[in-house]
């Protein structure tokens, strides 16, 4: 991996907590998507989120062996997003991209990611392709939609299509110059905070309604291995994705409207549910529409008793 003395061009960020035995294997497949882009100044920024395992001492202990460009940082206080925030105010990429501790890269992610960046004509956020890693796992928290798709405000996406699940936070890009303008991950949402999920989400939001295009794009491929395998993990996944898009739509709805069309078609949908006798006309495994609504109702009085109004990082403005 080239070195230099200027800025990287790519950051890769990582916040882990508690991820002994998975940390190593994604470190490994990051470093080797980066050589094979050879020759890039290039860095991997990765944060130890209060482990209380032996995550940190591995970490360390790679990077002394690896030969890569590595910096090592941690966030003792709980919460996701606040690791990438400690990330991005460390990373000298001009180019980021956001990857997960559970999760591997393919070997050519970072030849396609660069490839995808060299030929855009406006700030784009991106992701790409989430396969199951382990097929034993439920299959959840994967995207495999083989059509690039974009949206973008000026196309009014958001009326037809919802952008949750768009770009998924295990797999997504983006320039520095949008980080910059979008400001820090809001830390009320993600893993370890109050809503407990909708990190990715709610910066995906914050994206379009700043007017920047955001991208799928069906190359530029991570495994993820997630690891839950009962039905009852899966529920208890999925129902904080609910919970979570009801505290997005508490946040972002009164920005605009068509942000909330997910949580109307629901609703439509709860009552048709109700006026067939109670069948749920769902495909999301475990829940009916019914019981998204509920959740969604139950994720804004959430937001709005617990979150809302309290500072998302020491000195800076609400996202």
């Amino acid at each position: 991996m080239n070195k230099s003395s200027g800025d990287p061009k790519l950051s890769v960020i990582i916040a882990t907590r508690n991820r002994a035995h998975a940390i190593g294997p994604c470190l490994q497949s990051v470093a080797a998507a980066l050589a094979n882009a050879a020759p890039l100044d290039a860095e991997i920024v990765v944060v130890d989120n209060g482990s209380s395992d032996n995550t940190a001492e591995l970490i360390q202990s790679w990077a002394s062996a690896s030969g890569a460009t590595v910096q090592f940082l941690t966030q003792p206080l709980p919460g996701k997003a606040r690791a990438l925030n400690r990330a991005l105010r460390a990373a000298r990429g001009q180019l980021l991209a956001f990857i997960d501790d559970d999760c591997r890269p393919t070997p050519l992610y970072v030849t396609q990611l660069l490839a995808h960046a060299a030929a855009d004509i406006e700030p784009v956020v991106r992701g790409g392709r989430v396969e199951l890693g382990d097929p034993t796992d439920l299959p959840l928290t994967i995207k495999t939609t083989p059509d690039r798709r974009q949206w973008h405000r000026r196309l009014n996406s958001a009326r037809h299509h919802s952008i949750v699940g768009l770009i998924h936070g295990c797999n997504m890009t983006m320039p520095r110059t949008i980080a910059e303008k979008l400001g820090p991950f809001d830390e009320r949402f993600g893993p370890g905070s109050i809503m407990k999920s909708g990190d990715d989400t709610d910066y995906l939001f914050r994206a379009y309604l700043a007017n920047f295009m955001l991208e799928y794009v069906p190359d530029m491929a991570v495994t993820h291995f997630h690891g839950r395998k009962t039905p009852a993990e899966g529920r208890v996944l999925q129902q904080k994705y609910l919970i979570s898009n009801g505290g997005l739509m508490a946040k972002h709805g009164r920005k605009h409207l068509n942000l909330c069309r997910p949580f109307i078609w629901d609703c439509e949908n709860a009552v048709q549910e109700m006026l067939a006798g109670g069948i749920s006309t769902t495909s999301t495994d475990y829940f009916s529409h019914r019981d998204k609504v509920a959740y969604a109702i139950r994720g804004a009085i959430r937001y709005f008793t617990h979150a809302a109004g309290r500072p998302t990082v020491t000195g800076a403005e609400e996202p």
